[in-house]
């Protein structure tokens, strides 16, 4: 018969000094579905594995804690496959955070193929400092930009450092 208090009761450990740890991994330990460890920012960090991870350091299909890597990842250092959510999350899709890195990169720095962030680095970049092959941005580096100074080969901009421009420019003292 399935117990949903086994479920729901997370096995809670008072250590030394008062500190509270939680160690639980369900349906067992030896294979855990759901696994969550933490040291509750005392002593050395537990490691959880499973489907479902949360922890300090979380392995997982989605896994969540200080460090995550899973197929979904969220935490400070997000390291995820299809998705990451972090302050530095990497992803081979969306990356969202301070620092992200993937395909989709969401971000203050962000590099990927598509990028948008304060400096967005990727082939589509959109940011005040954009570098790639087509980019928007105050400060626009790439092949086609566009933006308040824009320095590249095709674009133009408010400071154009165009290849075009010059061209053009050059043409008007032949």
């Amino acid at each position: 018969m399935f117990e949903w208090s086994r479920l729901l009761r997370f096995n809670r450990y008072l250590g030394q000094n008062g500190r509270n740890e939680i160690d639980y991994q369900w349906p067992t330990s030896k294979f855990p579905v759901i696994s969550i460890r933490t040291s509750a920012g005392r002593g050395k960090p537990k490691v959880a594995f499973g489907l479902v991870a949360l922890g300090d350091v979380a392995i997982g299909l989605v896994a969540g804690g200080a460090v995550a890597v899973g197929i979904v990842g969220f935490g400070a250092v997000a390291l995820g496959a299809m998705l990451g959510l972090g302050a530095v999350a990497l992803s081979g899709g969306l990356a969202a955070g301070a620092v992200a890195i993937g395909d989709l990169a969401l971000g203050a720095v962000a590099i990927g193929q598509s990028a948008l962030g304060a400096v967005a680095i990727g082939e589509n970049a959109l940011g005040a400092v954009a570098i790639g092959q087509h980019v928007v941005g105050a400060v626009a580096i790439g092949e086609r930009v566009y933006g308040l100074v824009a320095i590249g080969e095709h674009g133009f901009g408010l400071v154009p450092i165009v290849g075009d421009f010059i061209r053009w420019l050059g043409g008007l003292f032949d």
